[in-house]
């Protein structure tokens, strides 16, 4: 998407365009003219506090058709969070081997023999396979192995598929096709630590499936959840069905092309989220239609394929069904309360984001559990409540900040709790902001000044302080200052802060001529200080 008629430097004051039409025009020329193959986009033009705002956007072009060049340098790039860059070659390569469907699964493995594949696993796979379809249940082992893609050729060697679902030991021929797993390093680890319980997950897929559930379960935690009738279960930090799906997904679309071989599917447990990247970004398909019903497709056909007659565990099968494991994913998060994933597609690497549950404490719950029954709230809503209780008042910016969302599902969750009855906006429309309800505040709110460790401004961010206080924010800043000038980072060590949150209130405080900045804004040489020129009580608010 891009907008014309905001201005970055004044905050994205709406300055206008100088002509409708004008613009209009040259996103015209630029599309069909400036890159190649040319691309198709939609244009709105909209008022937007009084100025004349022109809103594009452009389609994403189908995998047959990238990558997309600028004319007049030949060159590709690849958009990556906050900057363009240039294709290496072995990305352009990998999108060139997504204009044809990928068949790299269906290669024979050279120097592998039907000895190379697990007898166990073969045994189970055949007479799942035998169960499931009659035509195969007329064919001999070896016939199965055959005509289900595990091995091919005159000398029926195993396939890359069969190798990687069936295999001994897969990593003999493809040392990387593995599952790289860590935990993020938390407060109390040694200084120096990057990251904690690092593991290599290898053997075949329903292996390393096995083994990377295990290692998720091990690392991460259970919370209570008070259901509509007033009791509590256990629940786990990440709905076990969502993990599982995202790791099957993750081994079987994967890319196997040369190009992509000596990378490996990455699993990681950070503070806020878990975090599944796998090579090889969506074939057939973008991130808008993921989880659509119906919709499906399969990067590595016969590796899908084989794995959905290879079980995991007793009863489960790797893959359970063509086009259900986002429907899955989506479905079991949306009923533990948690918001939906973030899927990151950058065309040479796939990446789901999943953000966890913070653990509130008991008496919070038992506070949210007390609600009427008729009060249904998402996880989000119930964090953002719960901070409502200590004393923040949320505005749209900051909830989009505590939360992963976009304006218009911070909009709509404000908007649920102030339907619930449960909290209310203060002010017009550009100052609003919204608070707890009268009743709740008077009937069980909290002391405002009282910190809850586990309200984090965000999920899991267990020791963070409550967001939206501002003042208090802005005094940690001062008593840091009183000892000497320091650096944003500096500040943010200090306090404890973010450093979004320090330069908010080192904001507010140099309005105020509380503080100075010596150097400029962004370099990292700059210094705050106590003003010299601050009234004498200034600096004991």
């Amino acid at each position: 998407m891009l907008i014309f008629g905001l201005d970055e430097g004044q905050g994205f004051a709406a300055v206008g365009v100088h002509s409708i039409k004008g613009c209009q025009s040259a996103l015209a020329g630029a599309a069909r003219q400036s890159v190649d193959p040319p691309v198709m986009f939609e244009v709105q033009h909209l008022v937007f506090e009084d100025a004349d705002v022109i809103v594009a956007v452009i389609h994403e072009l189908p995998s047959s058709a990238k990558p997309c060049r600028v004319r007049a340098t030949g060159k590709a790039y690849l958009r990556a969070y906050d900057g363009d860059y240039e294709l290496s070659q072995v990305e352009e390569q990998a999108f060139l081997a997504n204009r044809d469907t990928p068949r790299f699964d269906q290669e024979v493995v050279s120097g592998a023999a039907v000895d190379d594949l697990d007898e166990t696993l073969v045994a189970a796979y055949v007479a799942n396979c035998r169960s499931s379809s009659e035509s195969l249940a007329r064919f001999g082992a070896e016939e199965i192995l055959f005509r289900t893609g595990v091995t091919a050729g005159p000398s029926r060697t195993p396939t890359v598929a069969g190798v990687l679902a069936l295999g001994i030991h897969p990593q003999q021929f493809f040392p990387n096709l593995v599952i790289q797993a860590s935990v993020a390093a938390a407060g109390g680890d040694p200084a120096g630590t990057r990251a904690a319980d690092t593991r290599r997950f290898d053997g075949p897929v329903p292996l390393m499936l096995d083994q990377a559930m295990r290692w998720v379960r091990r690392n991460t935690r259970t919370r209570v959840r008070f259901l509509p009738d007033g009791h509590g279960r256990d629940e786990p930090e990440y709905p076990i069905e969502a993990v599982r799906e995202l790791l099957s997904n993750a081994l079987v679309h994967r890319d196997l092309g040369p190009h992509a071989l000596a990378e490996a599917i990455t699993l990681k447990l950070e503070v806020a989220q878990l975090v599944v990247s796998n090579p090889g970004g969506l074939w057939g398909l973008t991130v808008e239609r993921l989880g659509k019903t119906g919709v499906t497709s399969a990067r590595n056909g016969w590796l899908t394929r084989i794995c959905q007659n290879v079980r995991f565990g007793p009863d489960q099968r790797v893959v359970e069904a063509l086009a259900s494991g986002i429907p899955i994913v989506l479905s079991s998060l949306r009923a533990a309360g948690m918001v939906p994933p973030r899927f990151h597609d950058q065309g040479i690497r796939f990446t789901v984001r999943v953000p966890n549950h913070t653990l509130l404490a008991s008496e919070d719950l038992e506070w949210l559990a007390a609600l009427p029954q008729s009060v249904r709230l998402s996880d989000q809503q119930r964090h953002a409540l719960v901070a409502m209780r200590y004393g923040v008042e949320w505005t749209n910016k900051t909830l989009r900040e505590a939360f992963p969302m976009d304006s218009r599902d911070a909009r709509a969750t404000l908007a649920a709790l102030v339907e619930a009855g449960v909290a209310e906006p203060v002010g017009e429309r550009g100052g609003r902001v919204y608070r707890l309800a009268g009743d709740l505040r008077r009937s069980g709110g909290a002391d405002a000044e009282t910190p809850r460790p586990n309200v984090g401004a965000g999920f899991g961010h267990e020791q963070s302080r409550i967001p939206g206080n501002r003042e208090r924010n802005a005094e940690l800043v001062v008593g840091v200052l009183a000892r000497g000038p320091a650096s944003l980072a500096d500040l943010a060590a200090a306090t404890g802060l973010s450093q979004r949150q320090v330069r908010y209130a080192a904001e507010k405080l140099r309005d105020e001529n509380r503080i100075e900045l010596e150097g400029g804004r962004g370099k990292s040489a700059s210094r705050y200080r106590l003003a010299s020129s601050a009234p004498p009580d200034a600096h004991r608010r």
